[in-house]
């Protein structure tokens, strides 16, 4: 999905309206939307208080906090402007605000507005702010919400930053923990300070249609709802999809059976596992387990497979031979960690062909530009280009914000991902994850946008996770939400 400025957002605006959509009904959309959003995922607040501006971003913030009450959620709001002064569509969300909320204009917040147990939602500026100096009663509040330690939910955008280049304000923005932004994801939360204050990024459906055709590829939760695979009332194992996994060492035994049980949790209907490990113990009982040397990669699984996954703990025990081998499988390719250290180490053995997936993090994806003679650069999606440009392959360079890349098309910014993930085996999981999809017929670029978007939501929405064991069930449960159309 493209990313669609303030002034694009602006004209779809106008565009839905004059074909006859109620401006005040977009703005509904956006609200009650944000309201199912924020009771699904605080289901324990004490009380969600609303930081309300006198324009559309404050009718919007107003809007959920109706659900809300209607709901049955304690509901409090601390407007920086009288209920009369509201004006548009933001005024007709005032007259439908329930009496029993309490509003409280205010010019200044304090620790003694909030309570443990709030979430805060944002609804000052949006889109509105474009870039210098907030007005001292806004960046007030902004510092109280901020300095409060409660979550923040932005809607649209985190007040104080500028939509379009990310910049903050220069007096202050909102630290939000999640932004609910509608119709298009707006280019600053991917910019400049936007990238670190916007949290969890998820899109809101309003009913916009266009793009901005030099707009930043984002792969969103309504793409991923679009891409997710569906299965047929008449499928079976075979046609889900056969992932082989070469993958783990005596050193490294866990990481093949991260990355082969993540496959399974990912709907892969088959999934098989060559190690020179010991798994026994290791791996869940639907799985298929071969142990073999580490100098062998049995060729003779390779047609009854659809997709080959290398690399992941080999250990320094790889070699020229295996590597070769697996560049030879006819079906979908995914390399990742040692495989990567041991192509860089030896580039003549790079065959270029089509459908393979490289899954570096950053190191690697360094080893791998020198190795090959590619000019480095610091910024993170010309990287991910360049290596694509160079190998052939689709690149998926992990990190914050992980960039998806493919020969002869601009990077994508996966929008999801946390620090729950900056832990050793989430990447075998990754690679496990993009290997089902692509095994269940996903092109290799759209499995490892949607496979990093799904590990990236499983993260973000964990609860007391420190450890990758835990990431292929929270896989699977994101799998079937958004294959019953979780869109939010």
């Amino acid at each position: 999905m493209l990313t669609a400025g303030t002034a694009l957002v602006r004209e779809m605006e106008k565009s839905a309206v004059l074909s006859g959509t109620a401006e005040y009904d977009l703005m509904l959309r956006a609200g009650i939307q944000s309201g199912i959003w924020i009771e699904k995922n605080f289901p324990d607040a004490s009380r969600f208080v609303i930081l309300c501006g006198g324009g559309n971003n404050g009718g919007d913030a107003l809007v959920a906090a109706s659900f809300l009450h209607r709901r049955n959620k304690e509901v409090l709001i601390f407007s920086t402007r009288e209920k009369q002064g509201f004006s548009g569509c933001a005024a007709e969300a005032v007259r439908d605000l329930p009496e029993a909320i309490s509003f409280f204009v205010k010019s200044d917040l304090s620790s003694y507005d909030f309570r443990l147990g709030d979430v805060i939602i944002d609804g000052l500026l949006g889109i509105g702010f474009t870039g210098g100096k907030l007005r001292e009663n806004t960046a007030a509040m902004i510092r109280a919400a901020n300095d409060s330690g409660l979550p923040i939910v932005a809607l649209d955008l985190p007040s104080g930053i500028d939509a379009d280049s990310g910049e903050a304000a220069v007096n202050g923005a909102i630290k939000a923990c999640a932004t609910l932004t509608f119709g298009r994801p707006k280019p600053g939360l991917f910019l400049a300070d936007g990238y670190r204050l916007s949290g969890r990024v998820r899109v809101v459906p309003i009913g916009l249609d266009g793009d901005d055709p030099v707009g930043m590829e984002i792969f969103t939760n309504l793409d991923a709802v679009e891409k997710i695979p569906h299965w047929s009332v008449d499928c079976h194992k075979n046609s889900r999809g056969r992932v082989l996994v070469r993958a783990g060492s005596e050193e490294y035994p866990g990481a093949a059976a991260l990355c082969t049980l993540a496959a399974l949790k990912s709907g892969a209907g088959l999934v098989r596992c060559l190690s020179d490990a010991d798994l026994n113990g290791r791996l869940c009982n639907a799985a298929i387990y071969e142990k073999i040397s580490s100098e062998d990669c049995p060729e003779k699984y390779f047609n009854c497979s659809d997709v080959l996954v290398c690399g992941c703990g080999w250990g320094r025990r790889a070699s020229a031979e295996v590597l070769s081998a697996a560049l030879d499988f006819p079906g979908t390719l995914v390399l990742d960690a040692d495989a990567l250290n041991f192509l860089s180490s030896e580039p003549s053995l790079w065959k270029k062909r089509k459908n393979v997936i490289l899954t570096p993090h950053p190191g690697e994806a360094a080893r791998l530009m020198r190795a090959w003679n590619i000019a480095d650069t610091a910024d993170r999606i010309e990287c991910a280009e360049a290596l694509a440009g160079f190998s052939g392959a689709v690149i998926v360079l992990k990190g914050f914000r992980t960039v998806v890349a493919a020969p002869g098309r601009r990077g994508t910014i996966v929008a999801a991902g946390n620090a729950v993930l900056a832990a050793a085996g989430s990447g075998d999981v990754l690679a496990g994850t993009i290997g089902a999809l692509a095994a269940q017929g996903l092109e290799a670029f759209d499995a490892a946008c949607l496979g990093a978007f799904i590990h990236g939501i499983a993260g973000e929405e964990a609860e007391k996770v420190l450890i990758a064991d835990e990431l292929p069930d929270l896989i699977a449960e994101k799998f079937f939400q958004l294959q019953n159309g979780r869109t939010i």
